[in-house]
C-alpha cells in the first residue's frame, strides 16, 4: 500500500508482538525477583565452591602428577558424546545437550532435602578446570593465554549458567528441608497443646507463614531453568563451537 514503509507491520501483528514482549518482560521481571530473594545468596556460595574445586583440582595433580592420566580419562569419558571433529552447528548442539543435561542434573539433585548435593556440580567443574590448568602448565603452555582464548570466550557465559543451575538446586533442597522441619514442628506442637486451642492456632500460623510452598518452588525452578540456564548454555555452546576454535 502507498505510504506503508517496508519496516511497518499490520496493526494485528504489532499487537501480537507487543503482547509477546509484555509477557517476556513480565517473566524476566518475576525471575529477577527470584534472583534477588532466593538465588543470589546461593549463587555466591556456588561460585566459592567452584573456586575451591579449582584449587583442589590444581593442587591434587601438582602434588600427585601420577594422577594426571586417570583424571584425563575421567574427563574424556564425561565428554565422550561430543565429537570435536563434527561441523560447528552439530558440535554446538552436542555441547549444549551435554551441558544442559549436566545442569538439569544439578537442579534435580536439589530434590534431596537438606544435603545440598547440587553443590557437587560446581565443585567437579572447578576441579576439572584446575586439573586442565595444571596440565597445560606442566606441558609448558602459556596458561594465561589458554584461559583467555580457550576458556574465557564461552566460559564467561557457561559458568554463570552452571552456577545458576546450582543455585536453583540449592534453593529446592533447602526449601524441601524447611518444609519437612515445619511439618515436624507443627505435628509436635499439635500434640503438646490440646488444651489451648488459641495458642495452638497462633503457633500453627507462625510455622505456616515460614513454610515454603513446594509447588511454587518447583514452578519457579522450572521457569528459572528455562528462562536463564538453557539460553545461556545455548549461547555458550555456539560461542565454543564457532568462536573459540579460531582464537588459539
Amino acid at each position: 500500500m502507498i505510504g506503508l514503509d517496508i519496516g511497518d507491520h499490520p496493526p494485528g501483528k504489532r499487537s501480537v508482538f507487543k503482547k509477546l514482549g509484555g509477557v517476556i518482560a513480565a517473566l524476566y521481571h518475576s525471575e529477577w525477583e527470584n534472583w534477588t530473594s532466593h538465588y543470589r545468596r546461593y549463587f555466591t556460595i556456588a561460585a566459592r565452591i567452584l573456586a575451591v574445586g579449582f584449587i583442589l583440582g590444581f593442587l591434587v595433580v601438582m602434588i600427585r602428577p601420577d594422577l594426571q592420566t586417570k583424571a584425563l580419562i575421567i574427563i574424556l569419558r564425561q565428554l565422550k558424546d561430543i565429537s570435536l571433529q563434527a561441523p560447528p552447528p552439530v558440535l554446538a548442539l552436542s555441547i549444549f545437550y551435554h551441558n544442559a543435561l549436566a545442569s538439569a542434573g544439578a537442579v534435580l539433585m536439589g530434590l534431596l532435602p537438606f544435603f545440598c548435593v547440587s553443590a557437587l556440580d560446581p565443585l567437579l567443574n572447578g576441579a576439572a578446570l584446575g586439573f586442565l590448568t595444571w596440565t597445560a602448565k606442566a606441558h609448558g603452555h602459556n596458561v594465561f593465554m589458554m584461559l583467555l582464548t580457550r576458556v574465557a570466550p564461552h566460559g564467561i557465559i557457561e559458568l554463570p549458567a552452571v552456577l545458576y543451575a546450582t543455585s536453583i538446586g540449592l534453593h529446592i533442597s533447602l526449601s524441601a528441608g524447611k518444609k519437612i522441619v515445619a511439618v515436624v514442628r507443627r505435628r509436635s506442637r499439635k500434640g503438646q497443646e490440646p488444651a489451648d486451642p488459641g495458642g495452638f492456632i497462633e503457633s500453627y500460623a507462625a510455622v505456616s507463614s515460614a513454610e515454603p510452598d513446594l509447588l511454587a518452588v518447583a514452578g519457579d525452578s522450572l521457569r528459572s531453568f528455562l528462562l536463564v540456564v538453557l539460553p545461556l548454555l545455548l549461547v555458550a555452546a555456539f560461542v565454543e563451537a564457532f568462536v573459540t576454535p579460531h582464537l588459539g
